[in-house]
């Protein structure tokens, strides 16, 4: 069945799978909004102009999509001209978008169905991506009980996320599992040298904005403090750029965190090194519907500390086995599980070990088969 894929413009996270998918033989185009992530741009969250380092493009088919207007990435940006012609092609059969809630999204949805095509939605949406009240869980119930009309097949990303669907009266049939990926090879180094260090190096890699949750792991840092033998014997690398970073650079400086280091945003093949050189990532984040830092941490083969507010800690972190959750906003609790993986050291190897086993199953051929099972669905 031939499928075009919507997006915004191209995303590192999902060049690898769109790639993937074109190779294993889907046959799918890509059609994004904008072209504007596919050179060296400006990036609000990170404050700086980035290069993701690595070729969006290849591999796959694309066609940029005309648009009037600014070419920003927001609610509203792009302003895409050609509905019909490109996006409702007569030969396509199925229209794929990722995110649910928004107006180019929902417009495409609904006239999708109009046009006789099968709609496929990937969304990152669960009970803690936002922060709800009850008018807002009650207006969202709504909303999925309308929509769903118009849905054929929802790919779940992870546990969290399907369970959100399955809260909002989706029926469990037309959910598979596409589950969040990243390529696990290109951050995998094998023979990973795991004495390589005297010191215990933990790793935060994140854009320095509130949600991400920093300056909880600078608080604990300095909670840790206390213990001279941890603090001599530990190294903090905090990587990324954000408009929090000169207050982070303070609070360190002021709070004699000598263990903290800053380093600069990295793009995919600088942070590849950086992971292989660490033995713990930490994912502090006050609110993350995935975070694919830690697929990412995990093929590197870092144990991993996350908080209870991130996605992927439901189906990829399990207390004791290859790292610990800790209790999301608490930077006590989370010196407690800093402090508990280094006191554990001789069990550091098998963290790291079961990180890599545990993330080698969540892979390209997981979401291939998830993708063939939702087109064997419609096509019933």
């Amino acid at each position: 069945m031939k499928i075009n894929y919507i997006l915004t413009h191209p995303i590192q996270y999902q060049a690898p799978l769109i790639r993937f998918l074109h190779k294993s033989g889907i046959n799918l185009k890509v059609l994004y909004r904008s072209n504007l992530s596919s050179k060296k741009y400006f990036d609000k969250e990170f404050n700086r102009n980035i290069s993701w380092g690595t070729n969006l493009l290849s591999g796959y088919n694309y066609k940029f999509l005309n648009y009037i207007g600014s070419n920003k990435v927001n609610f509203l940006f792009p302003l895409t001209t050609d509905f019909i012609n490109k996006v409702l092609d007569d030969n396509v059969e199925i229209i794929w978008v990722h995110g649910i809630k928004n107006w180019y999204n929902i417009c495409i949805i609904i006239l999708a169905k109009i046009f006789n095509k099968k709609v496929f939605v990937r969304d990152e949406v669960t009970h803690f991506s936002k922060k709800r009240n009850f008018l807002n869980k009650f207006v969202n119930f709504l909303f999925y009980n309308l929509i769903d009309y118009f849905v054929d097949i929802y790919l779940a990303i992870g546990s969290q996320n399907k369970k959100y669907y399955l809260d909002h009266n989706i029926n469990p049939k037309k959910i598979v599992m596409v589950p969040y990926v990243v390529d696990n090879n290109f951050f995998y180094k094998k023979n990973k040298n795991n004495s390589k260090s005297i010191k215990f190096t933990y790793l935060f890699a994140a854009k320095l904005i509130k949600k991400k949750g920093a300056i909880l792991l600078l608080e604990a840092v300095k909670i840790l403090q206390k213990n001279i033998t941890f603090t001599k014997n530990s190294n903090f690398l905090i990587t990324g750029d954000g408009y929090l970073k000169n207050s982070l650079k303070e609070y360190s400086k002021k709070n004699n965190l000598n263990n903290v280091k800053f380093i600069p945003f990295q793009n995919q093949k600088q942070i590849s090194k950086i992971y292989q050189k660490a033995d713990v990532f930490v994912i502090p984040s006050l609110i993350e519907p995935w975070g694919l830092a830690v697929n990412e941490a995990m093929a590197a083969e870092n144990a991993i500390i996350s908080s209870t507010m991130v996605g992927s800690s439901f189906d990829l972190v399990f207390n004791g086995l290859n790292g610990f959750k800790f209790k999301s906003g608490c930077s006590k609790d989370l010196a407690k599980k800093i402090l508990l993986i280094y006191q554990n050291k001789r069990k550091i190897k098998k963290y790291k070990t079961n990180s890599v086993k545990i993330i080698s199953k969540w892979n390209f051929d997981l979401c291939l088969k998830g993708f063939q099972k939702g087109i064997k669905k419609v096509k019933n």
